[in-house]
């Protein structure tokens, strides 16, 4: 008797066995997502192998169903998933759900007439010749540099690194267009990821323009029916570009010839849920699969990236100028630090600045990193702050609503008429976010059009399009928005942008603070001068003196590369480390900090007596120490990776208290 061998999304380090669909052959079903029964429920699994069972009276249940008509899993799946489990700590069913989602899809009907012709169009899709519009754009001399050089990557399927560093407006993308139609021209696919929903429509836009019919958009926001066919039109060949988000990365194209990764600096290509892996590591684990050139794209790269073009380990293409010379734009840095508060978060200068723009008829975008009405309620007379009953974070007060919100639970509350501590019924704002900014500019500017862009309004779909749409075809005078608004669009009418509050991320518990702090500021200042007119950035702030402040004000990213690498170096961080985040959580308090120093001295004594050469920090209570009523401590691991993987291993040994949750995070976004 045979048995199907089928891997489980589950954090189970095994398979599991069933047996195959009644008169089906099971080789067949090998390759194919399938629901197998598991205790009470259905679960979707992969397929991946048959096994001669060795005990005929083992009573094994049945597959339910094959969802798949086609196998889905390739050995390139099977092999990245294997990778994937390595380094991210998870099952092979965890890293294949992340590959190929379970939640994908197939129409439910589909006529065998359907079926016939899309098979013809993928066929002469496969076969055809590709041509494309002429670009009317002229590359520069840099842009002709950094394209030849790629571009002979990809004819002479050579699996190299490139980290293309150009400023702000320097034509970035033109590169990107150059390089995917060599591809296509070779009868190769492309991939380019970015890093944001928010900047879909404008590279859709673009993207369709050059190549018609070629592209498809891969993000969270499509439905799992669309997904399977997305997921098809790649893997048979009738599209040949997939864009998205991170996700992206794992389009079932069968001869990639170049990965695209543009604005390679951004966290969000790291995964927080598990498994955490990290999307610019698969895509330079596919370009080594494919023998394909990886391109990371920035105006402000990480660290690790550009310490790594600094070692040859990766080369290095610069665009140091603006398309057409334009100037970088003016950045003025006006100090807070002895101004008294007048009751707005403007400065006079700032609004001064705002009314000159909007009288010229120019474009305007005011950035806070910071959501909301106002950032925290206070009680006047007692003054404590008005915190989330399941989080130790204060509510953010949204007076639309008027009511009191957790960012991160998500709990509302009314606004509470006394305070609950002393109960006063005098309380103040403390602090604003993005929609008290929108009130105090429409009260300046009554006539200006204003749109806002931030976590709140972005809920909705449509809006992330009506913002790019509506500021470019000159709808809106003024967008405000969070940091979704620093990356990538392109306005040629806007020319003044204001950052308000510069030193929101600057003092986060984190290595990282100074580095998104320089990212930030450069980025969103490069939203502005991208046109015709001259660009002028105002750039407020309590800690003028700041090396990040201070480069982002001159545009110098290698002066502050250079600087920071110092701190980092000294304190041992990446670039000139590994590290990975262990998370302790329990809903006590006291199990929670208990267990993480068992864990802590377990851990110690592990690597001491099989002489593993890392550090270990902590245990600390997270940044938010309670999160959805649960209570989380940090244990950090900094080495090289292997040594830390060797050293996780560990962690399945540990017997923890009951309730407690421990997950390993390799090369976290953050360590808050």
């Amino acid at each position: 008797m045979e048995s199907i061998e089928v891997a489980l999304p589950l954090p189970l380090n095994k398979t599991f066995s069933y047996l195959p669909c009644e008169n089906i052959i099971p080789e067949t079903i090998i390759g194919k997502r399938v629901k197998v029964p598991l205790g009470t429920r259905n679960v979707i699994g992969y397929a991946l192998s048959v096994q001669k069972l060795q005990d005929d009276s083992l009573k094994l249940k049945s597959i339910s169903s094959v969802i798949d008509s086609e196998p889905i899993i390739s050995k390139e799946n099977l092999e990245l998933a294997e990778y994937i489990s390595k380094n991210y700590i998870c099952s092979l069913g965890e890293a294949l759900a992340s590959i190929i989602p379970a939640s994908m899809k197939p129409p439910k009907r589909q006529s065998e007439k359907l079926k016939v012709e899309s098979g013809m169009k993928d066929q002469e899709a496969v076969n055809s010749t590709f041509h494309f519009p002429l670009s009317t754009f002229t590359l520069s001399e840099h842009q002709n540099i950094a394209t030849s050089k790629i571009n002979n990557a990809i004819k002479s399927d050579i699996s190299q690194s490139f980290l293309l560093h150009g400023v702000t407006a320097s034509g970035k993308t033109e590169v990107y267009l150059n390089c995917i139609q060599k591809a296509l021209e070779l009868g190769k696919s492309a991939i380019m990821l970015i890093p944001e929903i928010s900047l879909t429509a404008q590279f859709v836009e673009v993207v369709s323009k050059r190549f018609p019919n070629l592209a498809g958009v891969w993000h969270s926001g499509i439905t799992n029916i669309e997904k399977y066919k997305l997921w098809k039109k790649a893997e048979s060949g009738e599209i040949k570009i997939m864009l998205g988000a991170r996700s992206a990365v794992f389009a079932p194209f069968k001869n990639l010839g170049i990965i695209i990764i543009d604005e390679e600096h951004e966290h969000t290509y790291k995964q927080e849920q598990k498994p955490s892996y990290d999307a610019r590591e698969i895509a330079l684990w596919r370009a080594h699969y494919h023998s394909a050139p990886l391109v990371l794209g920035s105006a402000t790269p990480s660290l690790e990236s550009f310490k790594a073009a600094s070692d040859k380990k990766i080369e290095l293409l610069e665009l140091p100028e603006r398309i057409d010379k334009k100037e970088l734009p003016n950045v003025t840095v006006l100090s807070l630090k002895d101004r008294p508060f007048s009751g707005t978060l403007l400065t006079d200068e700032t609004i001064s600045a705002i009314s000159k723009t909007l009288a010229k008829k120019e474009q305007v975008v005011v950035f806070l990193n910071r959501r909301g009405y106002s950032p925290s309620i206070v009680c006047k007379k007692c003054g404590s702050v008005y915190q989330c009953p399941n989080c130790s974070i204060s509510m953010v007060y949204h007076k639309a609503a008027n009511n009191l919100k957790c960012h991160y639970c998500g709990q509302t509350k009314k606004l509470p008429i006394v305070c609950p501590v002393c109960g006063s019924k005098e309380s103040a704002a403390f602090g604003s976010g993005t929609q008290k900014i929108e009130e105090e500019l429409k009260k300046m500017f009554h006539k200006a059009k204003i749109f806002r862009l931030d976590g709140d309004t972005a809920n909705v779909k449509e809006n992330y399009e009506n913002a790019y749409k509506g500021v470019k075809n000159e709808e809106y005078d003024i967008l405000i928005g969070t940091q979704m608004i620093a990356k990538g669009f392109d306005f040629p009418k806007v020319t003044l942008v204001c950052v308000i509050n510069a030193d929101t991320s600057l003092y986060l518990q984190d290595f990282k603070s100074s580095e998104r702090t320089f990212q930030l500021i450069t980025q969103v200042a490069g939203r502005c001068g991208r046109g015709k007119q001259a660009g002028t950035v105002i750039v407020q702030t309590k800690h003028p003196d700041h090396y990040a402040i201070e480069n982002a004000k001159k545009h110098d990213f290698l002066s502050f590369y250079k600087e920071e690498t110092k701190y980092r170096q000294k304190l041992f961080y990446p670039p000139f480390c590994d590290v990975a985040k262990i998370a302790v959580r329990n809903k006590t308090e006291a199990k929670a900090e208990a267990d993480s120093q068992k864990l802590f001295i377990f851990l110690q004594g592990a690597a001491k007596s099989s002489e593993i050469p890392v550090k270990l920090l902590g245990p600390a209570p997270a940044h938010i120490a309670k999160l959805h009523n649960t209570y989380r401590m940090h244990i950090i691991i900094k080495g090289q990776r292997e040594d830390i993987l060797k050293l996780v291993e560990f962690v399945s040994a540990f017997k923890e208290s009951s309730g407690t949750q421990i997950s390993i995070e390799i090369m976290p976004s953050d360590l808050i």
